[in-house]
């Protein structure tokens, strides 16, 4: 059986964990050697790390030209800094399966992907590029898993679940699944600390391209047809024409629509839940320099926003509420009412849906 050359870039804790693994996997169907450790800090090259040689970048490049890396640190945003390094050298990469993980043939995996032992993932999972995924995970139906994710031991990830580049998910943390229509999704960068049990959509979540298929096809037959998460930056227009101040503390839900020239200020921060729709010239402040208010706004599922409305600090929309457009809102507005005015008052109750 002919063996791949695998480099683990990384000399740490996890590192090792991760070469122990490689000896126990398979790559593109084939056996592995694990060469050498990779590392950054010149003071450990020459060493050895269990019957294993330190190396730097370049000499590891010299030494095994043959060899793939894959990444042996478990912070995002270090392993994608390392692999750009390595890439950058001449470098492929390995993606590593160990042989007791239970999966089913529909699942991509990305480049770089590593599945330690004990692993279940079910059916129509899509697995970005250099996701980690440790010991005795579990991943349900239609989860995507964006690139540089990590999933610590002992995390259960139920269906319909999208998660963001660099996202960090604790030990025994357990996510909650979405719907078809309606999945939950854990932004770009969002760290999830052990043991929480995530039952609602966290952060913000962008893609720099559109989603994979299996994405795409959740938003067929409506009006929302082949919509995505748009690409928003601090302080920038988006390709629709409205803004975000604080874009930490923003939060957008799944197949929302916010109109041109809306200005929306986060810094005590502003949660958009699914289906909410806001329109164009509107306003929404979590603070107000003008009478020293501040506080989160929230507007809930499904509320609808005219336009040319003002969201005070504070506030909370609830569901299936419609604000009039040219409304000033400076309390709560309840479920399934219709309110509108300066200041808004409510007008009207709808039946729920």
């Amino acid at each position: 059986m002919s063996m791949n050359q695998i480099a683990v870039y990384g000399a740490g804790g996890f590192g090792r964990e991760v070469a122990c693994t490689a000896n126990s996997a398979m790559s593109d169907g084939e056996s592995v050697e694990v060469v050498c450790f990779i590392d950054d800090d010149e003071a450990v090259s020459g060493t050895l790390l269990n019957d294993l040689e330190v190396l730097t970048l370049k000499q590891a490049k010299e030494k095994y030209p043959a060899a793939r890396v894959v990444s042996g640190l478990g912070v995002p945003k270090m392993r994608e800094a390392t692999i750009e390094k390595a890439r950058a050298a001449g470098f492929d990469f390995a993606t590593l399966v160990h042989r007791r993980t239970e999966m089913s043939k529909w699942i991509e995996v990305g480049e770089g992907t590593i599945i330690c032992a004990g692993n279940i993932l079910t059916t129509n999972i899509v697995l970005g590029k250099h996701v980690q995924i440790n010991l005795h995970c579990t991943i349900g139906h239609d989860v995507v898993i964006d690139d540089y994710v990590t999933l610590a031991p002992g995390v259960h990830v139920s269906g319909y679940v999208h998660i963001g580049k660099r996202a960090y998910i604790g030990t025994g943390a357990v996510i909650i699944g979405g719907t078809r229509n309606n999945p939950l999704t854990i932004g770009d960068d969002v760290i999830i600390g052990a043991g929480a049990c995530v039952t609602k959509s966290i952060g913000y979540r962008k893609w720099e391209e559109s989603p994979p298929a299996l994405y795409k096809k959740e938003a067929e037959g409506d009006r929302f047809e082949g919509w995505t998460f748009p690409e928003i930056e601090e302080g920038v227009l988006t390709k629709y024409n409205w803004l975000v101040q604080n874009l930490k503390n923003f939060s957008l839900g799944f197949k929302t629509d916010i109109g041109a020239f809306t200005y929306i200020n986060a810094k005590y921060g502003v949660t958009i839940e699914d289906f909410v729709q806001v329109g164009s010239h509107c306003s929404i402040y979590s603070t107000s320099t003008i009478d020293n208010k501040k506080g989160p706004v929230v507007l809930k599922r499904n509320c609808r926003v005219g336009s040319h409305s003002v969201i005070m600090p504070g506030v909370t929309v609830g569901e299936n509420a419609v604000i009039g457009a040219c409304s000033f809102v400076n309390v709560d507005i309840p479920a399934n009412v219709v309110a509108m005015g300066i200041p808004a008052r409510i007008t009207r109750v709808l039946k729920e849906p």
